[in-house]
């Protein structure tokens, strides 16, 4: 024990008096206690992670609620419009009377909640009797 003591003590004089010496001992004296701790190793196994999402039922629910929506807007005839959604995407089918009717049903679909992106697949009827 008395030899040990006395290494260390000579060890100590040097280290003290050379910095960069110092410097590798508190290294290497860090990178071996990180090694030998356990809970400081990090786990290569993610944890697995299982999301369950009810798409359909939600598509179902963005097509009632862009429904309800063009049906209560006074300024659009939803009658000939038809609505379907997969994931998220609203598809916007039929005839309308003309381009304002037809943006705002566009500007309404894009504000309900759900609806990622709407695709425009409508039609303009023009009832104009000149053909122009």
């Amino acid at each position: 024990m008395a030899v040990r003591a006395s290494i260390d003590s000579n060890c100590i004089r040097r280290i003290s008096t050379n910095p960069a010496l110092l410097f590798a001992t508190l290294l290497a004296a860090i990178g071996s206690c990180l090694a030998q701790d356990p809970e400081v190793r990090a786990d290569p196994r993610l944890p697995e992670v299982v999301i369950q999402a009810k798409k359909q039922a939600a598509d179902e629910q963005v097509t009632r609620e862009v429904e309800k929506t063009l049906t209560n807007d006074p300024w659009i005839f939803a009658d000939h419009v038809t609505i379907t959604t997969e994931n998220g995407v609203v598809r916007l089918e039929g005839i309308v009377g003309d381009t304002g009717e037809m943006f705002r049903i566009i500007r309404l679909c894009r504000k309900i909640p759900g609806a990622r992106r709407v695709v425009n697949a409508l039609e303009i009827m023009h009832n104009d009797p000149d053909g122009g």
